[in-house]
């Protein structure tokens, strides 16, 4: 006589087997229907390996087998060594070294800096130049470039694209007579950053942005930094009305570089839109912070359509943390997106946004503090309707964001799911620990949190023969009056770099697998490469 067995009391290693047979979002589907699915799949390295590869856009959703992803092995080698990577605490180990030399002493203001992609660049509004440095194998591509030639001006760069963007300021006032009548707000300007020549993928070279008004009188527009995002570049500014000294509204410039043309929307009322605080999810979607905290998520309507919020997510109400009238400042993943004319320079892969943090520092007079945000909630399948969905903290706070206190003296970048967090001690807090401000005199250390959900699953998992013995911590607990949790307790991984570097004018920039640290000094910035001592991994998967 036949025994019928029924699925769940087959052997955990044969659920496993055909689970990854699955496509990878059949496979979190499972996981959701009982906890012996769940448990096998949180527990199973390979399944887990195989949801990480989708999340970063390696395989489709509906890719089953992993012999038919289309990853090259080197490929999936090449993630799990990354996995490997910030995974323990480590020495700094220096990989590149140089000065850059200005023509400017840097005493109390010091000059904005980026990295990406392994180069270093800095835009100085005293000398009106823009300084690229390679760091490491990417000498050639150091440049400076003197575009005194534009009037006050602001100046972005994209060193995947090899763009460069020039924005010219706009005029102190315009006077408008007859409304319904376009005028001057800036010309932008594309170019080869590589030589400083018209960008050949672009259609012209400058575009005029214009404003129509709606009445006669005199304005001024304060133009924020151009942002570039694949194709697109975004220009917020506000629109000051000079003779009543009231900013009549919020508007946004948005910029196809590689066809040429430009449009012009209203994006919001004055009262809601924090400066600088504009923040690009890709192409099509963009996020806004309020004055209050709030984030409003956009989407542009078609290719050449009106940007329409969609969704509200509004912050807690925490007595002790005021937003209300906060300095904010946005802290996330640089744009990797576009046609890269330095492939070379791309990533091994490109973190999507279910592996990627948002950290927003509010910087109130009283007590400072910095939220951790899941960049999933700006995902497509966020998404539901197309009215606007005003989501209050509670459905999405506790199960999405993480609170820290913090000091403004904390330099802070993102990478992907993971944060550099640049602290007076060697050893990681305690939760909701309270830390003392840096001094200029004295020394820090660099903190790398990863909050990625699945590398955290696969440390806890006994059948991971990669994992290394990992610190996973969580931060503090934060209950309303009813008991409940204000904030998420997501755990994270916490490694610290035990080189002591010193305070004094200094930034630190997180990328995949380096550090890079800058210090200001008079004329001179520093620039300093650092590489993670890489842990031996397992064999690929595909063997």
């Amino acid at each position: 006589m036949t025994m019928a067995v029924g699925f769940l009391s087959l052997p955990t290693e044969l659920i496993c087997h055909i689970l990854i047979l699955l496509n990878p979002r059949d496979i979190s589907r499972c996981a959701m229907t009982c906890n012996i699915f769940w448990l096998v799949v949180r527990n199973s390295v390979h399944i887990q390996y195989k949801l990480e590869i989708y999340a970063q856009g390696l395989i489709s959703a509906g890719t089953a087998t992993m012999n038919s992803t289309g990853v090259s092995r080197k490929t999936l080698c090449s993630l799990k060594k990354l996995a490997s990577l910030w995974r323990s605490d480590f020495y700094a180990t220096t990989t590149f070294e140089t000065v850059v030399t200005t023509a400017t002493t840097w005493q109390l203001m010091l000059p904005i800096q980026y990295v990406k992609c392994g180069l270093w660049w800095s835009h100085s509004l005293k000398e009106d130049k823009l300084y690229i440095q390679g760091c490491g194998t990417n000498l050639t591509l150091s440049r400076t470039w003197s575009i005194d030639h534009v009037e006050g001006c602001f100046t972005t760069f994209d060193p995947l694209q090899d763009l460069m963007v020039v924005c010219s300021k706009s005029d102190d006032c315009v006077t408008v007579t007859d409304a319904e009548q376009n005028h001057h707000v800036c010309r932008v300007q594309f170019r080869l950053a590589s030589s400083e020549r018209p960008h050949p993928s672009a259609v012209c070279s400058s575009l005029e942005c214009k404003h129509t008004f709606d009445a006669p009188g005199h304005y001024r527009a304060a133009l924020s930094p151009p942002v570039i995002c694949g194709e697109r570049v975004f220009i917020v500014y506000e629109l000051e009305d000079t003779d009543n000294w009231l900013v009549s509204g919020t508007f946004i410039q948005v910029i196809n570089w590689r066809k040429g043309y430009v449009n012009r929307h209203f994006l919001c009322q004055p009262d809601i839109y924090a400066q600088h605080c504009f923040y690009p999810v890709d192409e099509q979607k963009f996020v806004i912070i309020g004055l209050k905290g709030s984030i409003y998520l956009y989407t542009l309507q078609g290719l050449d359509g009106p940007p329409q919020c969609r969704i509200i997510y509004h912050p807690p109400t925490i007595p002790h943390l005021s937003l209300s009238k906060s300095a904010i400042v946005v802290h996330g993943l640089p744009s990797l997106l576009g046609k890269a004319a330095r492939p070379g320079l791309m990533p091994s892969y490109v973190p999507s946004l279910e592996s990627q943090i948002m950290v927003l520092e509010f910087l109130p007079e009283a007590e400072k503090a910095i939220l951790v945000i899941d960049m999933a909630i700006f995902s497509d399948k966020a998404l539901h309707s197309d009215m606007l969905v005003e989501i209050p903290w509670s459905n999405w706070g506790p199960q999405h964001a993480c609170y820290f206190p913090h000091h403004e003296s904390y330099d802070i970048s993102v990478f992907g799911s993971k944060m550099a967090y640049a602290l007076p001690q060697d050893h990681i807090p305690d939760p909701g620990e309270r830390l003392e401000e840096l001094s200029n005199e004295g020394y820090f250390y660099v903190h790398i949190w990863d909050f990625n959900k699945r590398v955290i699953a696969r440390s806890e998992s006994v059948n991971d023969p990669d994992s290394p013995d990992l610190r996973i911590c969580k931060p503090g607990q934060i209950i309303d009056s009813s008991g409940k949790d204000i904030f998420s307790d997501r755990a994270y991984i916490a490694t610290v770099c035990r080189t002591p570097f010193p305070t004094a004018g200094s930034s630190i920039f997180l990328e995949q697998d380096r550090l890079t640290v800058t210090w200001i000094l008079h004329d001179e910035i520093s620039i300093r490469v650092i590489s993670p001592i890489q842990t031996e991994v397992g064999p690929d998967l595909t063997e």
